[in-house]
């Protein structure tokens, strides 16, 4: 009983450091850019950098994804996808008290 209680924590503990992209919900900021995906996290990454120095670059369907780690809550990360006229830009973060405002700031200069 006492391993199954456990397990059970552990699991809800593990779902709170999902990334949020992997959890169902909408972005935090959802815009469009006329920057290709390429050219829109060329001026993104360097920001976040700059605030998040372990800040990663990935490639994904069709553009990039951004992740900016964090210690006590979910990692934020943006999704920058190819679209018609540029790049589609979605930006997750975690609750409200750990929300980065200087990495969402970056998310709408760089558009």
């Amino acid at each position: 009983m006492r391993k199954l209680i456990g397990g059970a924590g552990l699991a809800l503990l593990a779902g709170c450091s999902l990334p949020a992209s992997l959890v169902p919900g909408e972005p935090n900021v959802s815009k469009y850019s006329n920057k290709a995906p390429k050219d829109y996290a060329a001026c993104v990454l360097p920001a976040w950098q700059q605030e998040i120095p372990n800040t990663t670059q990935s490639a994904i369907s069709n553009g990039y994804r951004l992740t900016a780690p964090s210690i006590i809550t979910v990692d934020e990360i943006v999704d920058i996808v190819k679209s018609k006229e540029g790049s589609h830009v979605s930006l997750y973060q975690g609750p409200p008290w750990a929300k980065s405002g200087a990495l969402r700031k970056t998310v709408r200069d760089c558009l």
